[in-house]
């Protein structure tokens, strides 16, 4: 196998002709526990809101896509775009950075760490089960 080369290439789980408009990296542990988070779970649009934020996210700065693009993509309106960020707002997952002339930034580190925790929570869940059955 070549050095960029992927053991598991996109065309091979997609389709080839899906591959040239790109595709979103999500963590599978946010995929499988969105539902699961504390104090607050999301929604599946709040979840789907989320996605579609990572489109727009090439590192560490914060992503800043206009509700307008988000909401097309999802394929709602902008008003309901605006509810889902407002949401997850209030339940302290993202922080709206509003800019004059620019769109928001949408903040996540916040969802993140409540990710980390779960996580973190769940590995400890796992290895007292463990140790439960061993002793």
């Amino acid at each position: 196998m070549k050095p960029n080369q992927s053991k598991y290439p996109f065309a091979k789980k997609w389709a080839p002709e899906l591959e040239s408009d790109g595709h979103v990296q999500i963590s599978t542990f946010f995929l499988e526990n969105y539902h699961r988070l504390k104090p607050y779970s999301l929604t599946h649009g709040e979840a789907m809101f989320v996605v579609h934020l990572m489109q727009h996210k090439w590192g560490e700065e914060a992503p800043y896509p206009g509700y307008k693009t988000i909401a097309k993509r999802m394929g709602v309106s902008d008003k309901t775009a605006r509810r889902l960020a407002k949401s997850l707002e209030e339940k302290k997952y993202l922080l709206r950075e509003i800019r004059q002339a620019n769109t928001n930034r949408f903040h996540l580190n916040k969802l993140m760490s409540a990710l980390v925790t779960l996580k973190g929570g769940a590995k400890t869940a796992t290895i007292l089960r463990r140790t439960e059955r061993g002793s």
